[in-house]
């Protein structure tokens, strides 16, 4: 008898298999992933799949399965078999971790099209990525800061034996998602409202008691890497203002700056001041 699935929209636990302890293969590498909260608090991630991206996906442990919305799919060129599966090549989240060869669901599930259709997320949302997938890793996330950890293990969870999603749909559930898009048009609900990026300067940095700000590393692919910001350097103005915490820099670069403008920053090393030149990048 198969085991039929449903992909209830959940809310994010965390997750650490219990055969992820095998002390023959030890964990692997730790992610720091962005991520962002839609408006109804689900967590949401940009990810590219085979080169092609960033897409939009929700965080969800209910989902058995990565789920990528049909037209997504056909931009990036997944075929589905018969029974609704396709084969991935790569699935690279932003912060690096990253997953090969193996497969997902190409399906718009109505919770996917219903939110989408009134706008209800913020942003277009492009599918799910789900239980065998997220079981791959620890993930660890505090709510108050911007990025999860991810930490690789040694997991391998089994394929669902059935997912009932069309089965729960001829139940009458699959009007849910065209309702929900039909009640977004009368009321004047933007469908897939455009996401915002948040500037990124590809930089990490300290505060002393003093109110001193020092870069503590530096990403050497990020914006600061490429215009030679240095760890150690003292920043001392943005954009001509004056620094005198961390938190001054984080509001300057919320301050209707966005992914490819270009800012200045005066830094002090060796004793002697520097004014260097950065072309944001997008961040999430």
């Amino acid at each position: 008898m198969k085991r039929l699935w449903f992909v209830p929209l959940l809310a994010v636990a965390l997750i650490a298999p219990a055969r992820a302890d095998d002390p023959k293969k030890p964990d692997g590498k730790t992610y720091q992933v962005p991520y962002r909260m839609t408006n109804f608090n689900h967590l949401m991630v940009r990810a590219k799949i085979n080169g092609k991206g960033p897409y939009n996906f929700i965080v969800d442990t209910g989902a058995p399965a990565m789920f990528v919305a049909t037209k997504a799919a056909e931009e990036i060129g997944l075929k589905p078999d018969k029974k609704g599966w396709a084969n991935f090549d790569t699935l690279e989240l932003e912060g690096g971790a990253t997953l090969k060869n193996f497969k997902g669901r190409v399906e718009t599930p109505f919770q996917l099209e219903g939110m989408n259709g009134m706008g209800l997320a913020g942003f277009e949302l492009h599918g799910m990525i789900g239980y065998m997938l997220l079981a791959k890793f620890r993930i660890e996330y505090d709510l108050t800061r911007p990025k999860m950890t991810w930490t690789e293990l040694n997991y391998e969870p089994d394929m669902p034996e059935g997912l009932a999603c069309k089965a729960a749909a001829s139940g009458g559930l699959e009007v849910i998602g065209g309702l929900m898009k039909f009640l977004g048009g009368i009321m004047g609900a933007k469908p897939n409202p455009e996401l915002s990026t948040r500037p990124f300067l590809g930089l990490e940095l300290t505060e002393d008691k003093d109110g001193v700000v020092k870069v503590k590393s530096v990403l050497s692919e990020g914006s600061a890497g490429k215009a030679v910001v240095k760890a150690g350097d003292k920043i001392t103005e943005f954009k001509g203002r004056s620094v005198r915490s961390i938190s001054d820099v984080n509001g300057f670069l919320g301050k209707k700056l966005k992914g490819g403008d270009d800012i200045t920053l005066t830094v002090q090393r060796d004793g002697s001041d520097k004014e260097l030149t950065l072309t944001l990048a997008e961040g999430l």
